[in-house]
């Protein structure tokens, strides 16, 4: 998707942990930080999940499970009806709410992230809410996003360092003002001719002979903001200007290209439909974006009980072992969440050390070791203590026991506890006095070896970030 080849010419963006970047903004700011996110491009991409009970689901589950661990406020982006209809040479359909659309939203709705319905293309829509203000970047898999004016684009949410796999820890970061002042010297509107000259969504063919080379120089000379600013009714200036596109590359006057090339930029083009999908997307009104930016509810809360129902039908995670891994793969996710919302809190007690040490321990029972990773690019984190049933809150006397199954020697093998005892054990790198039983003490957390349960935003550092924020 995008335009083939883009990337050589801007880059590939900021490598950058997401982690890191969601945390600089809230010492920044003193709020999580914001982004819309194009749910088509994860509905895609999920459809590679395999192996066991709904794996395109159970993925994008993972997913939210990983957003609800950092300090970051998602909102979702659907498509809408007025989308275009032909994308990539494939007709679009235009039959309102998807089935995976209505499963997505009744997990986003669970999990207690906020989602919007675009009146068209939901990239549009997300580069709209940046430009707004209504969000702080857009999460693409490409940089359509820049043509359509976001000042901040994320991309590729992957592993980093020297393992190369394993859960998303970075982002490609694009700012807008940085491509167009760096080599490529490309802006919103060089990009648009681009696309339209060497092929992009809209039209994958573009020009016979217009690579992508001679189109960001074309670009680099101004013709694409030319371009974009003639009206879709002045046929002479749209004639004029492409009889100076095609003089310039024939002759090469004011060095604008490499070489001169025998091109000639035909009547037909651009397209004036194509131009407009770049130019004029469909997208909110004004009134629209005011009333989303009053009725957003950045920090839902998310439905324990519905999630646990909902992974028991999806995923057969069922009776108390279900129940048991339901709550150690949300509990270090919920209680990033649970610090986040009482370093805002006015009764934090950032200036009380008492008062702080007893809300901690609402939630840590201690901290048991510290560290630098490149996951985070190098941003101090800590390993916690904690019990997961003071987090998730989930009633275990409502689950059904295990059938035991019994070997030959009529023994039945170790019991869940057990299990998960050897697992802890086995990765605990700062050991911690007394038998470590998940769901009758408490559980370390360790985010090198699970990376589920990263807790970069820890809560001593974002209550000192906000009580260094009030004396400034």
């Amino acid at each position: 998707m995008g335009i083939p080849g883009i990337y050589e010419e801007i880059g590939r963006g900021e490598r950058i942990s997401l982690s890191k970047l969601a945390v600089d903004k809230f010492e920044e700011t003193g709020r999580p930080l914001r982004i819309a996110i194009d749910v088509s491009i994860w509905q895609f991409q999920i459809q590679s999940g395999q192996g066991g009970s709904s794996p395109a689901i159970r993925t994008l589950y993972y997913r939210l499970v990983r957003l609800l661990s950092l300090a970051v406020q998602a909102l979702f982006v659907f498509d809408g009806p007025k989308k275009p209809k032909l994308k990539r040479n494939k007709k679009v359909s235009h039959t309102g709410a998807s089935g995976a659309d209505n499963s997505t939203k009744k997990l986003l709705k669970l999990f207690g992230f906020p989602y919007h319905n675009a009146p068209g293309e939901a990239e549009a829509e997300c580069a709209l809410l940046q430009r707004h203000g209504i969000v702080d970047a857009v999460l693409s898999e490409d940089v359509d996003t820049l043509m359509f004016g976001s000042g901040i684009t994320l991309r590729d949410w992957s592993a980093e360092g020297s393992r190369g796999s394993g859960p998303p820890t970075h982002v490609s970061l694009f700012d807008a003002t940085k491509t167009k002042e760096g080599k490529s010297g490309l802006d919103r509107e060089g990009m648009i001719l681009v696309a339209l000259l060497s092929g992009g969504d809209y039209d994958t063919e573009g020009l016979p002979r217009f690579g992508i080379k001679a189109a960001c120089e074309a670009a680099r000379a101004g013709f694409g903001k030319s371009l974009c600013r003639l009206s879709r009714s002045d046929e002479d200036g749209l004639a004029n200007w492409r009889a100076d596109l095609t003089y310039e590359i024939q002759t090469n006057k004011s060095k604008f290209f490499r070489t001169k090339k025998s091109l000639t930029i035909p009547d037909t083009f651009p397209s004036k439909d194509i131009l407009s999908l770049y130019t004029h997307p469909v997208v909110s009104s004004e009134s629209k974006v005011a009333r989303l930016r009053e009725d957003i509810i950045w920090d839902g809360n998310v439905d324990v009980p519905g999630l646990r129902e909902y992974v028991q039908d999806e995923f057969d995670w069922t009776n108390i072992g279900g129940a048991r891994k339901f709550i150690r793969n949300l509990a270090p996710a919920l209680l990033v969440r649970q610090l986040l919302r009482r370093a805002n809190r006015r009764d934090s007690g950032y200036e009380d050390i008492v008062l702080t040490q007893m809300n901690e321990m609402e939630y840590v029972r201690s901290i048991c070791g510290r560290r630098t990773h490149e996951s985070a690019d190098g941003m101090p984190e800590l390993r916690v203590v904690f019990h997961p049933m003071d987090i998730v809150k989930l009633d275990l006397n409502h689950e059904y026991d295990d059938a035991a199954d019994y070997d030959r020697n009529g023994l039945a093998p170790a019991n869940d506890d057990d299990q998960i005892d050897a697992y802890v054990s086995d990765e605990e790198a700062v050991a911690v006095p007394g038998k470590l039983r998940p769901y009758k003490a408490r559980q370390n957390v360790d985010s090198r070896d699970d990376p589920q349960s990263r807790l970069a935003t820890q809560g001593r550092r974002l209550r000192s970030s906000r009580k260094s924020q009030e004396n400034g």
